[in-house]
Parts: structure tokens; sequence; C-alpha cells
């Protein structure tokens, strides 16, 4: 949605673990991407979470990345957990941090918007369980809406 009102984007994104090419994937709209890649370790100086997590915890987070079109662009955010206690959404409530991101993300197109991100992350879930993203113009919400625990 934008600042005036307008919203560009509504619906549903369905993600399910399935059995892909003898190993466990999660299907993302189309795509369907191996769990080992989605879980691997962030190896870097500037990580999207910093573990672990505990409340009071501040760092830079930097991700430089090119998407399927080929823009390339670049995140530099400053990150800190806010608190751990119980969030409910829509799929139930969970024990997670609330982290906040600022900062600003660029593109190749010209793309230049500050930012601030709060991402609620639930240990049991291993994922964050709702997103909320204001970039420039642009306000994003991503909440999880049905989570069934593996047997």
């Amino acid at each position: 949605m934008t600042t005036e009102g307008e919203v560009r984007s509504d619906g549903k994104d369905t993600r399910e673990i399935v059995g892909f090419d003898g190993v466990l994937g999660m299907t993302i709209g189309k795509d369907t991407i191996p769990v080992t890649e989605i879980v691997k370790p962030d190896v870097s100086e500037t990580p999207k979470y910093d573990w672990p997590l505990e409340v009071g915890k501040k760092w830079k987070y930097e991700n430089s990345w090119t998407s399927q079109d080929g823009t390339t662009g670049n995140q530099s955010q400053n990150a800190e957990v806010l608190s751990y206690q119980e969030e409910t959404v829509e799929a139930g409530t969970f024990m997670a941090y609330t982290i906040k991101y600022t900062g600003k993300t660029t593109n190749s197109r010209g793309y230049n918007a500050n930012e601030t991100e709060v991402w609620l992350y639930a240990p049991a879930v291993k994922n964050f369980i709702k997103l909320t993203q204001n970039q420039g113009d642009f306000h994003y919400v991503e909440e999880l809406i049905e989570y069934s625990k593996p047997q």
C-alpha cells in the first residue's frame, strides 16, 4: 500500500514443505527451494539475525542482492531486539523476538528509500511470523496465517 492508500498488491502466498528431487523443499509461488538453502546459516559480519538473539542486542545488517530481472541492490540497516514476549498472529500465539531494523535500500534502477522494518521472529517456527515494512511511500505487511507443527 502506498502512503496515498493505493493497494498495489493484496493476497495470500502459500508456502508448503514438500518432497523435491529426493530432499525437502519449500514451495514459494511457482518455485521450490531446497530447505537446506533456506536454513543455511548466514555467514556474514553483518547478518540479518545476530545469534543468539537477546533483548537489547544491537548490530548492523547489510545485504547486497540481485533480483530475478537482474536488478542489483543494497540494504543497510541498524537492528535492535526490542522484546521477547508472546505475540499473536492469525496462525496462533508464539513466543517471539521483536526486532526493529532502520536504514536504507537502494537499487541499480535509481530506487533510494529510507525504511523501517519490524520483524517478529518465533524460535518455535524457526522463522518470522510477522513483518511490517515501511519503505519510502510503500507499506507492506506479511503475517503467518496457518501453521501446522511437524509430527
